[in-house]
């Protein structure tokens, strides 16, 4: 996650070098008006951390498996919004860009209406020092007279007009994160001399929070996932299991209806470019974290004369293969979990006890047992949980350092038979609240559909399964987390995208792409692997722990992005702070 901050559910005792966040936003005052773009604080009332929806984002992509791939919301999706254009509100500021400037150019003649409608800001509820309004965008591109999106977008404006250069506009990952609370914390996400230049604006994607949400499942559905065995030993195991997958899958697309066929990220990119033109911009500068780097690497694909200065934080490319994406997850997972077992048998209350090579055995005993008897626990409705809450908990604490303590102790309850603390961390990651339900501002309810239009379908031939069949021989702590390998869009109605399979962005000006060397969301082969495809792409790495890059505890990393942010100076290919 970005700048992962200490969570509530965190013990305080955390080592970190990363730079600290505030304590959680406050929301409005009850019965205050929702602003244009804003949301209501989760069903439990409770307020959020700032980058709360971010910290799962990438484990889809990460680690596929039943576990992590549990995650989305009911509700029917509500009437679609859909004021005319141009739309504008009397006593309030407004912004649009010329007929005749630069930004308002190269668009089809279809979509006129979409190009040329003006953005009426006003005061956002929460903090009138910043906007908010919304755009409309076609759910079918191919069809722009039919239904729309109406996006929800939050500005930042740039502390020193003098100095400005332009919007940069935002996404934080997910799929499913909101850009909105993305913008919400921009004095905390970056330095003060980007705040200074540019106005930061942050958006929902298409069917997310604020964006006519489509809201596809239900609680039982997200707890069917979280409970069922990920690591299935026979095969009625393993097909109780895929059944409850296409279930899940199957329910996602009629409940989410045209709406959830339409929020892939080639779309959202296309949402970005009316949102160029719009901000009156002539390039898209742009910062994308973890699965927004995914969202940034098809924009430049698909506008690379459209490309400012783009920043891709914690990366995966486009191109990436299925034995390429486990080959960077076992790689990620390793590193991330070495990590953290080094600095807890340097401690004396280490749960996994002093020997480096006996801790990853312990871990591996323990959801070997998890799974047998599962561990319980005083939350209500889960008296006892399994390997699936347990496996994921414990990764979500490697996204950060300032988790290792609760992972740590968390492991020592486990040990005893209890999943309290686990538990906990992992109720927060996905805003499952004590009584079951899942809060309606969970990134988790876009996971399926997006990501099964992103990515291609997986072609499980007898070679993919001998060759995860092996990794998981020589890998068996994370193959306990993985759990079954399987594509969970198999029973998704349409196609997923096309691969590319060749250079993205050709004559894109210079985007620059940097990753920690320990990331378990989004490895740093992934990184590396964007940096290589985008014909202008260049690397940077940090010698860092965790998920998310800039401004979190690296000075040379913060200078380097701020000099090309601010300068457009790219720093070497390759360089390593």
């Amino acid at each position: 996650m970005l700048n992962d901050p200490p969570r509530p559910d965190d013990l305080p005792d955390g080592p970190t070098g990363y730079a600290a966040l505030p304590p959680d936003y406050p929301p409005p005052p009850p019965g205050a008006a929702t602003g244009a773009g804003q949301r209501p604080p989760p069903g439990d009332g409770t307020a959020r951390s700032p980058l709360r929806l971010v910290l799962a984002a990438v484990a889809v992509l990460a680690v596929v498996t039943a576990v992590v791939l549990t995650a989305w919301r009911v509700g029917n999706p509500p009437p679609a919004a859909r004021p005319s254009l141009p739309a504008t509100s009397p006593g309030t500021t407004t912004a649009a860009p010329s007929p005749g400037s630069t930004a308002n150019q190269d668009h089809p003649a279809a979509l006129n209406a979409f190009y040329t409608q003006r953005l009426t800001w006003s005061p956002c509820a929460d903090n009138p020092q910043h906007r908010c309004t919304t755009m409309q965008v076609p759910v079918d591109y191919s069809k722009p007279g039919g239904d729309r999106f109406t996006l929800a977008l939050r500005k930042a404006p740039a502390t020193d007009p003098a100095k400005r250069l332009g919007s940069l506009v935002i996404n934080p990952g997910g799929p499913g994160a909101s850009g909105v609370e993305y913008a919400q914390y921009a004095s905390f996400v970056f330095s003060p001399a980007v705040r200074a230049a540019y106005d930061i604006v942050g958006f929902d994607p298409r069917g997310i929070g604020a964006s006519s949400p489509v809201r596809c499942l239900g609680n039982s559905d997200m707890d069917l996932l979280f409970s069922a065995d990920p690591t299935p030993d026979s095969p009625a195991e393993r097909s109780t299991l895929l059944a409850d997958v296409d279930g899940v899958t199957k329910r996602c697309a009629a409940r989410g209806g045209v709406r959830a066929m339409h929020m892939s990220t080639a779309e959202v990119a296309r949402d970005m470019d009316v949102m160029r033109v719009l901000l009156g911009d002539e390039k898209l500068n742009f910062f994308g974290g973890s699965y927004g780097t995914f969202l940034g690497a098809m924009y430049a694909d698909a506008f690379p004369k459209k490309v400012g200065r783009m920043v891709l934080d914690s990366a995966m490319s486009p191109n990436q293969t299925d034995n390429q994406e486990m080959t960077y997850d076992i790689q990620g997972f390793e590193s991330s979990i070495d990590a953290f077992i080094g600095w807890c048998v340097a401690r004396p209350d280490c749960a996994l006890g002093r020997d480096r090579a006996a801790a990853r055995q312990k871990i591996v005993d323990l959801l070997d047992a998890v799974e047998k008897k599962g561990l319980t626990t005083s939350q209500p409705g889960l008296a006892r949980i399994g390997e699936g809450w347990v496996g994921f908990s414990i990764f979500m604490c490697l996204y950060s350092d300032t988790s290792w303590p609760t992972l740590n102790k968390g492991l020592a309850q486990a040990f005893t038979g209890k999943g309290d603390i686990l538990l906990s961390k992992g109720m927060s990651v996905v805003a499952r609240s004590s009584n079951g339900t899942y809060a309606p501002s969970t990134y988790l309810q876009a996971m399926l559909p997006v990501r099964c239009a992103d990515w291609p379908r997986s072609k499980v031939d007898a070679s993919v399964l001998a060759e995860q069949r092996k990794a998981k021989a020589a890998h068996p702590l994370w193959a306990r987390m993985t759990g079954e390998l399987y594509d969970n869009c198999r029973s998704w109605p349409t196609p997923g995208r096309a691969e590319k399979g060749t250079t993205l962005a050709v004559g894109a000006d210079p985007i620059l792409v940097i990753g920690n060397e320990r990331d378990p969301a989004t490895p740093i082969g992934g990184t590396k692997q964007l940096a290589r495809d985008l014909d202008s792409g260049t690397l940077l790495i940090s010698d860092h722990d965790g998920h998310g890059t800039y401004y979190a505890g690296n000075p040379c990393v913060d200078s380097a992005v701020d000099g090309y942010l601010l300068r457009g100076k790219v720093p070497g290919n390759g360089t390593t702070c």
